[in-house]
Protein backbone atom coordinates (compact mmCIF):
# COMPACT_ATOMS: atom_id res chain seq x y z
CA UNK A 1 0.00 0.00 0.00
CA UNK A 2 0.93 3.35 -0.26
CA UNK A 3 3.94 4.90 2.02
CA UNK A 4 3.54 6.60 5.82
CA UNK A 5 1.35 9.65 5.34
CA UNK A 6 2.52 11.05 8.68
CA UNK A 7 6.18 9.92 8.95
CA UNK A 8 8.34 10.01 11.84
CA UNK A 9 10.33 12.92 11.24
CA UNK A 10 13.23 13.39 13.58
CA UNK A 11 15.57 16.40 13.34
CA UNK A 12 16.21 17.05 16.42
CA UNK A 13 16.36 14.55 19.93
CA UNK A 14 15.86 15.78 23.77
CA UNK A 15 17.08 13.81 25.89
CA UNK A 16 17.30 14.96 30.12
CA UNK A 17 19.22 12.76 32.38
CA UNK A 18 20.65 12.69 35.59
CA UNK A 19 23.47 10.59 34.79
CA UNK A 20 22.57 7.49 36.50
CA UNK A 21 23.10 4.05 35.65
CA UNK A 22 19.40 3.77 35.45
CA UNK A 23 19.50 6.19 32.92
CA UNK A 24 21.99 4.64 30.38
CA UNK A 25 19.55 2.42 28.45
CA UNK A 26 17.85 5.76 27.29
CA UNK A 27 20.92 7.36 26.57
CA UNK A 28 21.99 4.98 24.09
CA UNK A 29 18.39 4.74 22.36
CA UNK A 30 18.95 8.74 22.40
CA UNK A 31 22.19 8.09 20.77
CA UNK A 32 21.39 5.27 17.93
CA UNK A 33 18.50 6.99 16.80
CA UNK A 34 20.60 10.16 16.27
CA UNK A 35 22.81 8.52 14.39
CA UNK A 36 20.16 6.61 12.30
CA UNK A 37 18.00 9.56 11.69
CA UNK A 38 21.14 12.15 11.36
CA UNK A 39 19.51 14.21 13.83
CA UNK A 40 21.21 16.67 17.01
CA UNK A 41 21.35 15.28 20.36
CA UNK A 42 20.40 17.82 23.07
CA UNK A 43 21.72 15.70 26.41
CA UNK A 44 20.28 18.03 29.57
CA UNK A 45 21.73 17.34 32.97
CA UNK A 46 18.81 17.76 35.44
CA UNK A 47 19.84 16.54 39.12
CA UNK A 48 21.18 19.94 40.78
CA UNK A 49 22.31 17.97 43.29
CA UNK A 50 25.26 16.84 41.17
CA UNK A 51 28.41 19.04 40.69
CA UNK A 52 29.05 20.33 37.75
CA UNK A 53 32.40 19.86 37.35
CA UNK A 54 33.24 17.39 34.97
CA UNK A 55 30.11 17.66 33.30
CA UNK A 56 31.59 17.92 29.77
CA UNK A 57 32.34 14.23 30.25
CA UNK A 58 29.24 12.97 30.87
CA UNK A 59 27.58 10.82 29.08
CA UNK A 60 30.24 9.13 27.57
CA UNK A 61 29.82 9.71 23.97
CA UNK A 62 33.08 9.58 22.16
CA UNK A 63 34.01 6.09 24.32
CA UNK A 64 30.35 4.72 23.40
CA UNK A 65 30.77 5.23 19.88
CA UNK A 66 34.13 3.80 20.22
CA UNK A 67 32.93 0.50 21.67
CA UNK A 68 30.37 0.49 18.88
CA UNK A 69 33.39 0.57 16.29
CA UNK A 70 32.62 3.87 14.80
CA UNK A 71 35.62 6.03 16.08
CA UNK A 72 38.79 5.34 16.94
CA UNK A 73 39.84 5.54 20.45
CA UNK A 74 41.59 8.45 20.32
CA UNK A 75 38.79 10.68 18.89
CA UNK A 76 38.64 14.06 19.10
CA UNK A 77 35.00 15.90 19.30
CA UNK A 78 35.04 17.21 15.75
CA UNK A 79 35.24 13.61 14.86
CA UNK A 80 31.79 13.07 15.56
CA UNK A 81 30.36 15.48 13.50
CA UNK A 82 31.15 13.26 11.02
CA UNK A 83 29.28 10.68 11.70
CA UNK A 84 26.51 13.13 10.56
CA UNK A 85 24.95 14.13 14.06
CA UNK A 86 25.26 17.24 16.39
CA UNK A 87 25.51 16.99 20.31
CA UNK A 88 24.45 19.60 22.30
CA UNK A 89 24.90 19.04 26.26
CA UNK A 90 23.42 21.55 28.35
CA UNK A 91 22.91 22.26 32.05
CA UNK A 92 19.83 23.06 33.33
CA UNK A 93 19.48 26.22 34.08
CA UNK A 94 16.14 26.34 36.65
CA UNK A 95 16.23 24.90 40.21
CA UNK A 96 13.73 21.96 39.31
CA UNK A 97 13.38 19.56 36.40
CA UNK A 98 10.15 20.88 35.64
CA UNK A 99 10.96 24.48 34.57
CA UNK A 100 14.25 23.06 32.93
CA UNK A 101 12.41 20.99 30.69
CA UNK A 102 9.59 23.44 30.31
CA UNK A 103 11.91 26.29 29.34
CA UNK A 104 14.41 24.29 26.83
CA UNK A 105 11.21 22.62 24.73
CA UNK A 106 9.64 26.40 24.50
CA UNK A 107 12.83 27.84 23.16
CA UNK A 108 13.86 24.76 21.39
CA UNK A 109 10.78 22.87 20.14
CA UNK A 110 12.15 18.80 19.86
CA UNK A 111 10.57 16.20 17.44
CA UNK A 112 11.37 13.10 20.07
CA UNK A 113 11.95 13.21 23.71
CA UNK A 114 13.85 9.79 24.86
CA UNK A 115 13.20 9.28 28.42
CA UNK A 116 14.15 6.36 31.47
CA UNK A 117 11.62 5.01 33.04
CA UNK A 118 11.99 2.90 36.36
CA UNK A 119 9.65 -0.14 37.11
CA UNK A 120 5.95 0.63 39.07
CA UNK A 121 7.39 4.59 38.86
CA UNK A 122 6.24 5.29 35.55
CA UNK A 123 9.10 7.56 35.62
CA UNK A 124 12.55 8.11 36.59
CA UNK A 125 12.76 9.85 40.36
CA UNK A 126 13.85 12.80 38.92
CA UNK A 127 10.70 13.23 36.30
CA UNK A 128 7.89 12.45 39.11
CA UNK A 129 4.41 13.99 38.48
CA UNK A 130 4.98 17.70 39.01
CA UNK A 131 7.34 17.65 35.70
CA UNK A 132 5.87 14.73 33.77
CA UNK A 133 2.23 16.37 34.14
CA UNK A 134 2.81 20.21 32.81
CA UNK A 135 5.13 19.12 30.64
CA UNK A 136 2.87 16.55 28.56
CA UNK A 137 0.05 18.73 28.69
CA UNK A 138 2.02 21.64 27.27
CA UNK A 139 4.54 20.36 25.06
CA UNK A 140 2.77 18.13 23.21
CA UNK A 141 5.93 15.62 22.23
CA UNK A 142 6.51 12.22 21.08
CA UNK A 143 8.46 9.97 23.85
CA UNK A 144 10.78 7.26 23.53
CA UNK A 145 10.00 5.89 27.00
CA UNK A 146 12.63 3.68 28.19
CA UNK A 147 12.19 0.92 30.95
CA UNK A 148 16.15 0.93 33.06
CA UNK A 149 15.13 -2.66 34.16
CA UNK A 150 15.78 -3.87 30.00
CA UNK A 151 17.67 -4.07 27.44
CA UNK A 152 15.34 -2.59 24.67
CA UNK A 153 16.16 -2.39 21.27
CA UNK A 154 19.44 -1.02 21.14
CA UNK A 155 22.77 -2.93 22.84
CA UNK A 156 24.92 -0.92 24.62
CA UNK A 157 27.89 -2.79 23.87
CA UNK A 158 27.94 -2.93 20.46
CA UNK A 159 25.03 -0.34 19.34
CA UNK A 160 23.13 -2.98 17.00
CA UNK A 161 19.77 -2.77 16.84
CA UNK A 162 16.82 -5.59 17.72
CA UNK A 163 13.52 -4.36 16.00
CA UNK A 164 11.82 -6.90 14.83
CA UNK A 165 8.37 -7.75 16.59
CA UNK A 166 6.04 -4.63 17.13
CA UNK A 167 2.82 -4.21 19.16
CA UNK A 168 0.34 -1.70 18.30
CA UNK A 169 -2.46 -1.21 20.43
CA UNK A 170 -5.64 0.16 18.13
CA UNK A 171 -8.66 2.12 18.53
CA UNK A 172 -10.99 4.66 17.31
CA UNK A 173 -10.06 7.08 19.31
CA UNK A 174 -7.39 8.39 19.60
CA UNK A 175 -6.61 7.80 15.82
CA UNK A 176 -4.17 4.47 15.15
CA UNK A 177 -2.91 5.77 11.69
CA UNK A 178 -0.55 7.87 13.23
CA UNK A 179 1.04 5.57 15.25
CA UNK A 180 1.18 2.82 12.60
CA UNK A 181 3.32 5.61 10.18
CA UNK A 182 5.61 6.41 12.96
CA UNK A 183 6.44 1.97 13.55
CA UNK A 184 6.66 2.01 10.02
CA UNK A 185 9.32 4.59 9.56
CA UNK A 186 10.71 3.60 12.64
CA UNK A 187 11.18 -0.38 11.97
CA UNK A 188 12.86 0.57 8.45
CA UNK A 189 15.41 2.71 9.48
CA UNK A 190 16.43 0.42 12.26
CA UNK A 191 15.87 -3.31 11.30
CA UNK A 192 16.30 -6.08 9.15
CA UNK A 193 13.36 -8.61 8.01
CA UNK A 194 11.72 -10.43 8.78
CA UNK A 195 9.51 -7.95 10.72
CA UNK A 196 6.39 -8.50 12.70
CA UNK A 197 3.92 -6.10 13.09
CA UNK A 198 1.13 -7.06 15.70
CA UNK A 199 -2.20 -5.11 15.82
CA UNK A 200 -3.96 -5.59 19.00
CA UNK A 201 -7.58 -4.85 19.25
CA UNK A 202 -9.04 -4.66 23.15
CA UNK A 203 -12.38 -3.08 23.62
CA UNK A 204 -14.12 -1.36 20.87
CA UNK A 205 -13.00 -2.19 17.94
CA UNK A 206 -11.06 -0.03 15.75
CA UNK A 207 -12.01 0.09 11.29
CA UNK A 208 -8.90 -1.74 10.37
CA UNK A 209 -9.98 -1.56 6.78
CA UNK A 210 -9.34 2.01 6.92
CA UNK A 211 -5.65 1.71 8.46
CA UNK A 212 -2.94 2.17 5.76
CA UNK A 213 -1.05 -0.92 6.26
CA UNK A 214 2.63 -1.14 4.38
CA UNK A 215 2.82 -3.95 3.01
CA UNK A 216 6.92 -4.92 2.71
CA UNK A 217 8.81 -7.95 2.05
CA UNK A 218 9.39 -10.15 4.87
CA UNK A 219 6.96 -8.11 6.76
CA UNK A 220 4.06 -9.91 8.51
CA UNK A 221 0.65 -8.12 9.63
CA UNK A 222 -1.15 -9.86 12.49
CA UNK A 223 -4.39 -8.70 14.08
CA UNK A 224 -5.41 -9.89 17.85
CA UNK A 225 -8.93 -9.17 19.12
CA UNK A 226 -9.44 -8.71 23.22
CA UNK A 227 -12.30 -8.16 25.67
CA UNK A 228 -12.00 -6.89 28.87
CA UNK A 229 -9.08 -4.95 30.34
CA UNK A 230 -7.08 -3.19 27.67
CA UNK A 231 -4.16 -3.22 29.87
CA UNK A 232 -3.84 -6.68 30.22
CA UNK A 233 -4.12 -7.63 26.91
CA UNK A 234 -1.37 -5.70 25.89
CA UNK A 235 0.68 -6.25 28.50
CA UNK A 236 0.10 -10.10 27.75
CA UNK A 237 0.49 -9.94 24.11
CA UNK A 238 4.58 -8.05 25.03
CA UNK A 239 5.14 -10.66 26.98
CA UNK A 240 3.68 -13.61 25.00
CA UNK A 241 5.22 -12.40 21.49
CA UNK A 242 8.49 -11.24 23.22
CA UNK A 243 7.91 -8.02 21.13
CA UNK A 244 10.67 -5.60 20.89
CA UNK A 245 8.46 -2.25 21.53
CA UNK A 246 5.37 -0.66 21.72
CA UNK A 247 3.95 1.99 19.23
CA UNK A 248 0.45 3.03 21.17
CA UNK A 249 -1.34 6.36 19.65
CA UNK A 250 -1.62 8.96 22.82
CA UNK A 251 -5.09 11.15 23.60
CA UNK A 252 -3.45 15.08 22.20
CA UNK A 253 -2.69 17.45 24.88
CA UNK A 254 -4.07 15.37 27.68
CA UNK A 255 -2.05 12.00 27.23
CA UNK A 256 0.49 12.09 29.04
CA UNK A 257 -1.37 13.54 32.17
CA UNK A 258 -4.13 11.09 31.65
CA UNK A 259 -1.19 8.43 32.33
CA UNK A 260 -0.94 10.34 36.31
CA UNK A 261 -4.41 9.39 36.23
CA UNK A 262 -3.88 6.15 35.86
CA UNK A 263 -4.79 5.36 31.83
CA UNK A 264 -4.35 2.69 29.45
CA UNK A 265 -0.69 4.10 28.72
CA UNK A 266 0.36 5.24 32.22
CA UNK A 267 -0.30 1.37 33.14
CA UNK A 268 1.20 -0.31 29.73
CA UNK A 269 4.00 1.71 30.60
CA UNK A 270 4.28 0.62 34.13
CA UNK A 271 4.25 -3.11 33.21
CA UNK A 272 5.99 -3.09 29.96
CA UNK A 273 8.92 -5.24 29.30
CA UNK A 274 10.11 -3.27 26.76
CA UNK A 275 10.29 0.35 25.05
CA UNK A 276 6.82 2.40 24.58
CA UNK A 277 7.26 5.23 21.93
CA UNK A 278 3.99 7.54 22.62
CA UNK A 279 2.57 9.44 19.65
CA UNK A 280 0.70 12.27 20.51
CA UNK A 281 -2.84 12.60 18.42
CA UNK A 282 -3.28 15.50 16.20
CA UNK A 283 -3.87 18.69 18.39
CA UNK A 284 -7.37 20.15 16.55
Amino acid sequence: MNAPRNPLSIHRIFHPTDFSQDSQVAFVHALKLALVFRAELTIMHVDPDVSPEGFEDFPRIRPTLAQWGLLPESSSKSDVTTLGIRIRKVRALAADAKQAIMHHLTATPTDLMVLATHKHEGFAGWIHHAVAEPVSREMHVTTLFVPSNVAGFVSRTTGETSLHRVLLPISSHPPSQPAIDAATVLVSQLSKPPVTMTLIHAGAEADVEALALPQKADWSWNQLFGKGDPVEWILAAGAEFDVDVIVMATKGQDSLLDMLRGSTTERVLRGARCPLLAIPAPLI
